[in-house]
């Protein structure tokens, strides 16, 4: 039977994905450590994938620079900035806090039961060097799977 020819299916382009880099692989990375998040957020922005931030991390990795912040400001100010929802994702964030607590799991910074809890609400990955972050998303109570 004559018709067109067949095309080879096509390989679908890979989906970009969102990533919430916390303070602590930005730390890995400022410092030029070569731990496997520096070299994580190193890949992240090479590729193609949606590098974001948010107002505590922002302010966590400004306290903490050591030289020129310009050059970082305005890399910073070229990502997709997070904001939280309203009132709903600071309650997420305390009920995430006391759902671990009831678990076992004692979290010693209400800043990651929010980042989690904003990476969530966002559809976003999220890239981190912090015990309290893997424990969070190894709980399965968030929505989050971790970067890298």
């Amino acid at each position: 039977m004559a018709g067109r020819p067949r095309r080879a299916p096509q390989e679908a382009a890979p989906a970009i994905v969102r990533v919430l880099v916390d303070t602590s692989a930005w730390v890995e990375f400022l410092n030029g450590t070569g731990s496997p998040e520096a070299r994580a957020v190193d890949r992240l922005l090479a590729g193609d994938d949606d590098v974001c931030t948010c107002g505590v991390v922002v302010a966590e990795v400004f306290q903490g620079i050591r030289h020129e912040r310009s050059p970082i400001e305005g890399f910073f100010r070229k990502m997709t900035f997070l904001e939280a929802s309203g009132i709903a994702t600071y309650v997420g964030a305390a009920d995430l806090h006391r759902a671990l607590r009831r678990r076992g799991v004692t979290i010693r910074s209400t800043i990651d039961c929010l980042l989690a809890v904003l990476a969530a609400e966002n559809g976003c990955d999220l890239l981190a060097r912090d015990w309290d972050l893997r424990h969070i998303l190894a709980s399965g109570l968030v929505d989050v799977r971790a970067w890298g």
